[in-house]
């Protein structure tokens, strides 16, 4: 029989709840017995992979073999060399998730194959970041039916369905993404109106601040210039940057001393110089908060009323305090670690409970779970194809036409868009999917990232001209598929292609191999 857990797979930190089907719910401990298992793996000689707080324990002693911010590479070719294996990162992401779902299988009191995990994502995450989360999810053997944008379960686990007047603005700050999503009620049906965000902006940004001022002090020593290449004293100044940012949230001053290599610095920090220093980061993520009201507003959402507040670097004093006065609206903060696992949680017990054709109770209201309404997202960012436009004798401009667009409501079922082969009886056609890579959605190439590259075969005989037609569809968690067909719709066509920063199925099965010969350890 199978049980629901709900994962916040975090860059700096990962949670893991269980929320049964009566509405109780379980927190599982770490190895550790904290609530939260730090997102650091450490690679030993001997073949062992270790999770979690000792991991992190390792960072100032062992620095070379420890991994930390994993997340922040998934969709890339970014391949990491530790003890004499290769990992990718689904793999590094897939050691984290093996630790996560061993010490849920101990809380819970079930076989591990058993569990059933939705698994959070950054609601800004592209295509080929959402396939590697998910890659990692089989590389760990997890059974995932499904991948969650952190919004959306952040508004699960504020009770999106109690107070249907309200449209919230969730501002999710972890430790290594941003996401700004405006949820609310639409024709009856709970939604995400759009979303924006950044990819590279978290906790761990405001780290690097405290760092800068730390090595100001560093290279003040003799031979500091030096030091600051050294991976006992780069992880000793990491590890005490984050101390000092969670001591701010509390006092107003604070002083660190270091210690290494028989030499202490020692730095005074007040919260006012801190927020100084970090400015601009909390700028980027009100300007990205901005763009998303703006398209729910373009989208004929009802204005923003609270701003719900999610993820551990949200405890910043300076975060609420700015969005306060930015927008004006009530700011709520409860209990920022744990809500996207919690409402991954209920969104996986709801999943189960649905099959089972069992009733379910959230937020004190019980109700068969089939019947249960969902929370819909949207597509974060443009996806379109690759065209050759002829504009001038002997020249070709090409460019990116965007066939489905950014904030469009998922699923995304078949978006048509016709082209057209250039020379008579072409049999096949090179095809390359692009997404959008800024802010805003750009026909420039380099404004954008390419997604999937290949070839379509077969195509009938014709003159120049003839048409095919590709359709795109995006199922409700993000995920892309590609189809081709004749221009009249009759036939489909072959596409062999591959995603860029995506493992294919050899590699897939090859890095299983290299997470299972290692021993994971929490």
């Amino acid at each position: 029989m199978a049980t629901s857990i709900g994962i916040d797979l975090g860059t700096t930190y990962s949670c893991v709840i269980h929320y049964s089907s009566e509405g109780v719910e379980t927190v599982v401990a770490s190895a550790s017995g904290g609530e939260l298992t730090p997102s650091v793996v450490h690679i030993s000689e001997s073949g062992e992979a270790t999770v979690g707080d000792d991991a992190k324990r390792l960072l100032t002693r062992d620095p070379d073999n420890v991994i930390v911010g994993i997340k922040r590479k998934m969709g890339t070719d970014h391949p990491l060399e530790y003890a004499g294996r290769t990992l990718t990162p689904e793999a590094v992401s897939a050691l984290i998730l093996t630790r996560l779902a061993e010490d849920a299988a101990v809380a819970l009191r079930v076989p591990r194959d058993e569990l059933r995990a939705v698994i959070t994502v950054p609601a800004y995450f592209g295509v080929a970041e959402k396939e590697a989360t998910a890659a990692a999810a089989r590389i760990a053997g997890v059974d995932c039916p499904e991948l969650l944008p952190e919004p959306v379960a952040a508004a699960y686990a504020y009770g999106w369905g109690t107070d249907a007047a309200t449209t919230s603005l969730v501002y999710d700050l972890g430790g290594g993404t941003f996401d700004a999503a405006v949820v609310g009620l639409e024709g009856g049906r709970y939604r995400v109106w759009a979303v924006d965000g950044e990819s590279h902006l978290g906790g761990l940004d405001w780290d690097g601040r405290i760092q800068d001022l730390l090595w100001e002090e560093v290279a003040a020593l003799e031979g500091g210039d030096e030091l600051r290449y050294e991976e006992d004293v780069i992880a000793a100044v990491e590890t005490a940057s984050e101390k000092v940012k969670r001591q701010l949230t509390g006092a107003f001053t604070v002083t660190e001393r270091i210690r290494f290599r028989g030499r202490t610095i020692s730095i005074t920090l007040t919260r006012e110089r801190f927020e100084e220093v970090t400015r601009d980061l909390l700028l980027r993520s009100l300007t990205a908060s901005e763009r998303a009201m703006d398209a729910a507003r373009r989208a004929g959402a009802p204005a923003v009323s609270r701003i719900l507040l999610v993820g551990g670097s949200t405890r910043m004093p300076m975060v609420r305090d700015a969005l306060s006065r930015h927008f004006g609206v009530d700011v709520e903060l409860t209990d920022p670690d744990r809500a996207v696992a919690r409402g991954a949680a209920i969104l996986s017990e709801q999943l189960l409970a649905s099959q089972d054709r069992r009733a379910i109770t959230v937020h004190g209201i019980r109700r068969m779970a089939a019947g249960m309404a969902r929370v819909t997202s949207v597509l974060p960012r443009s996806v379109g194809v690759l065209v050759c436009t002829s504009r001038e004798p002997y020249s070709e401009t090409p460019h990116v036409v965007h066939i489905v667009h950014a904030n469009a409501p998922l699923p995304i079922v078949r978006q048509e868009h016709a082209v057209a082969t250039i020379v008579p009886n072409q049999r096949r056609a090179r095809i390359q999917l692009y997404e959008q890579g800024g802010n805003e959605a750009s026909p420039r190439v380099e404004d954008n990232r390419m997604l999937i590259e290949g070839e379509i075969t077969d195509i009938p005989p014709g003159p120049a001209g003839t048409k095919v037609a590709l359709r795109i569809s995006v199922s409700i968690d993000g995920r892309i598929t590609l189809e081709a067909m004749t221009g009249d719709g009759t036939r489909p066509l072959v596409v062999e292609a591959f995603m860029h920063g995506v493992l294919d199925e050899s590699e897939l099965r090859a890095q299983r191999a290299v997470a299972g010969s290692l021993r994971v350890m929490g």
